[in-house]
Order: C-alpha cells, then sequence, then structure tokens
C-alpha cells in the first residue's frame, strides 16, 4: 500500500485541514520522507499538533511512523527473498527499522501509570507471544491480566476503564471477533495499544498508539496456505520491555 491507497482508505474521516496536508503530501512525498513534522507543518500552513492528530486517524503511532511508510513505498516493490532463510532475516531488520523510528515515552509512560494492564492475542501465536510478554512485565513488577479468548475479551468491556490500558496483538489488525470490542472501548476513551503486521488497518486505526511488526507470508512444499512466522511480533514485545526498563532505570536515577 502506498500514501494514495492510504489517503483513499480514510476519505471519510479526514477533515478538511487534513485532506489539504495530505494533497500537498501527495504531491512532495521526497519531501515528507526526509522532513521534520515542524517543517512539514510550517509548508502546510498547520501545527505539529494537526499532523500528529493525522498520523493517528491513518494507524500510525507518529510521524516517524509516517516517514518511514512514505520512504518505503517510494522505494518501490523490493526484491523477493532469495530463498525462506532470507524471507526472516528481511523481517526482523525492517521491523527493527520501525522500532528504532518509534518513540516509546508515551507507550512506556502510559504501561507505569496504568491501573490494570489487560493484554489479548487474536490468535494462538499472538496469545503465546503476549503471555511471555505478560511475563517479563512482571518481572518488572507490572501485572497484566492476560485474555484467553475472544468470548472473555468481549465480557471485559464493562470492567475495562480510561485508567487502565488494554494491549492488543494481531496479524491483519481486520480480526472480526475483535472488531466490535476493540470499538466499543475506544467509544468509551479505554487506551489502547494495538500491535499488528506492518499496514494500514482498523484495529491500529482506533487505537491510542500502533506498533506494527514484518511478517511476510511464505509459501513452502510442507503447507497449503502462506506461512506467517511469528518471531517479528516477540522481537517487537521484548523491545517494548526493554524501553520500559530502560524508563524505569532512568527514573530512578532522576528520583
Amino acid at each position: 500500500m502506498d500514501l494514495q491507497e492510504l489517503v483513499n482508505a480514510h476519505q471519510s474521516r479526514l477533515s478538511d485541514t487534513e485532506r489539504e496536508i495530505l494533497a500537498f503530501m501527495l504531491n512532495n512525498e521526497e519531501f515528507v520522507a526526509d522532513s521534520t513534522i515542524s517543517a512539514l507543518a510550517h509548508r502546510t500552513f498547520t501545527s505539529t499538533s494537526s499532523i500528529i492528530r493525522l498520523t493517528k486517524k491513518l494507524g500510525f503511532s507518529g510521524f516517524a511512523e509516517l516517514k518511514f511508510f512514505v520512504k518505503n513505498s517510494l522505494a518501490g516493490p523490493t526484491t523477493p527473498p532469495i530463498d525462506f532463510l532470507e524471507s526472516g532475516r528481511n523481517d526482523i531488520l525492517t521491523t527493527y527499522e520501525g522500532l528504532m523510528a518509534t518513540d516509546f515515552t508515551p507507550i512506556v509512560q502510559k504501561i507505569d501509570t496504568a491501573r490494570t494492564i489487560y493484554c489479548y492475542g487474536t490468535g494462538f501465536a499472538q496469545r503465546t507471544a503476549i503471555q511471555e510478554f505478560s511475563k517479563s512485565l512482571l518481572t518488572c513488577g507490572k501485572f497484566t491480566h492476560v485474555i484467553p479468548a475472544s468470548t472473555e475479551f468481549r465480557g471485559s468491556i464493562g470492567v475495562m476503564k480510561p485508567e487502565d490500558l488494554v494491549i492488543i496483538a494481531s496479524l491483519s489488525g481486520e480480526t472480526e471477533s475483535a472488531l466490535p470490542t476493540v470499538r466499543a472501548l475506544a467509544s468509551r476513551k479505554v487506551p489502547m495499544i494495538a500491535i499488528t503486521a506492518l499496514g494500514v488497518n482498523s484495529i491500529s486505526a482506533v487505537a491510542e498508539h500502533a506498533l506494527h511488526y514484518e511478517s511476510t507470508p511464505t509459501v513452502t512444499s510442507i503447507h497449503t496456505e502462506p506461512f506467517h512466522s511469528f518471531v517479528t511480533l516477540s522481537v517487537l514485545l521484548d523491545h517494548i520491555v526493554r524501553q520500559y526498563i530502560q524508563y524505569l532505570d532512568l527514573k530512578e536515577k532522576d528520583s
């Protein structure tokens, strides 16, 4: 997906000012790829807060992730991996590039101040990764509640409050069983961190923060369906824990 397709997918949710910003971006993608948020605000006669709101409407965690998306789309389609092993390596490198372009400060602050952290994975692999993530946060002194299935996720809406935090891991970000619950939580102003594969999706679009991992579908001789590795999801979740530990260390030094 490129920037034009991204705009098309969100046209109905955009204000006139946001459409004007995007019109400039579509005509100046090279500038956006190397710009700062202040420079873009200056060129579009808007404010940095307007651009931040726009990036979140488009499903990104912030301007840095939008820049990364534009830069990748300008590079065009990448050469297919040489082999199955190379595909895994590329996925990890792409995931890390996105993580390095993300400001984790508001995310770890939200983890630190949340009354209760609810974690939910939409599939078996995502649930397994989320469970390990929960154990890692426990070693940091942060207790989380792992939700085991979609029915429990839906049934928890009434107890989740704005002072809590919901972390949801998905592949496509379009899991039909989860979408009504996610939208209900958004309407109740319950903070959410969406963790999905790269690309624009419905869950990321309504979450307060969105993080992405790369998982290239690969056809193998022993699978009838494309194979998705979730190693990069584990890498991303591990990075969140490391960012949180670093945040706690700095917080203790400053106190």
